[in-house]
């Protein structure tokens, strides 16, 4: 199922497209919805930093519930099939996994349907799996090393991490995974940025790639989260690797403590060595482990 969202004189419409069957909705008020989408952060951060649990999931529960029966009001929402989405302006950071209807369900966030449909027909590329940790986050290093475990392989880390070594792997990935702080920059998207060793390895530096990963996933406070100018037009980090040919970027549309990623990040690399697509990696790990800011946007 497919549904794109649109804004039009102060209400969220829906378009869904099932079965090939076309329909039009009538959803809510743009301002209901993002009053809704605003505490979402707050209720997953304070769920991430243990103090108030039960506060904050209830919270949580209740926007979730409330955003459900407004974004996803649709009879023929199978249980289990997968769903893509095309948001429109605060949509573009809500993490759907925690809505009601979405838990466990393979969900695509993607920027455009014809951008999906040509990521998802097109042949994966083939390459190795690379993984990197930045510095300053100690939880960033024992996630890039838990990682590289489960495939066998050895990570960036440390003095190993610097920006061009970084650039110089991601030419020859099929799957990449970064772990290491992010920077969302919100007053000049161009410079948002991944800290690696020796700098900061920011939205130019993956635009002058030769070639990007099929598969990325990106470890870091926000850079899931792109900066939505005029038409609903994307640009950060991960709008770059989607422009440039990624099929999918994994990341987080909230900030997120270090420390909580390495359970979540190593429940989805096992499914995805055991063949698990990457969406429905997510969606499981996310059961497993709990309610995360993390979202695969592009084709699941």
């Amino acid at each position: 199922m497919l549904v794109e969202y649109v804004q039009v004189d102060g209400r969220v419409l829906a378009l869904s497209l099932v079965d090939g069957r076309l329909e039009r909705h009538d959803l809510a008020a743009v301002s209901e919805v993002a009053g809704l989408v605003e505490r979402v952060p707050f209720a997953l951060r304070r769920l991430a930093g243990g103090a108030g649990v039960a506060r904050a999931l209830g919270l949580l529960r209740d926007v979730a519930v409330r955003l459900d029966a407004l974004l996803l009001p649709f009879p023929r929402l199978v249980a289990d099939r997968p769903l893509v989405v095309v948001p429109t302006g605060v949509l573009h950071s809500l993490p759907w996994s925690i809505l009601p209807s979405c838990a466990g369900r393979p969900v695509a966030v993607s920027p455009s349907a014809a951008l999906w449909h040509r990521a998802a027909t097109r042949p994966p590329s083939s390459g190795e799996v690379v993984v990197a940790g930045g510095p300053g986050l100690p939880g960033a290093r024992e996630e890039a090393e838990a990682v590289a475990a489960i495939h066998g392989r050895v990570p960036l880390v440390g003095g190993a991490a610097t920006v061009e070594a970084v650039l110089a792997a991601l030419e020859t990935a099929g799957t990449a995974h970064l772990a290491a702080h992010g920077v969302l920059a919100s007053d000049n998207p161009l410079f948002s940025a991944l800290r690696l060793h020796d700098g900061q390895l920011n939205v130019h530096d993956v635009q002058r790639l030769k070639r990007v990963p099929d598969t990325v996933l990106l470890a870091a406070c926000d850079v899931g989260r792109s900066v939505v100018v005029s038409g609903d037009e994307l640009l950060g980090l991960s709008a770059m690797f989607i422009e440039r040919g990624t099929a999918r970027v994994i990341a987080s549309v909230v900030p997120v403590p270090d420390a909580e990623t390495k359970p979540l990040m190593t429940a989805v690399h096992r499914r995805l060595v055991a063949g698990v697509a990457p969406a429905r990696a997510l969606a499981e790990a996310q059961l497993e482990v709990g309610p995360s800011g993390f979202v695969c946007i592009g084709a699941g």
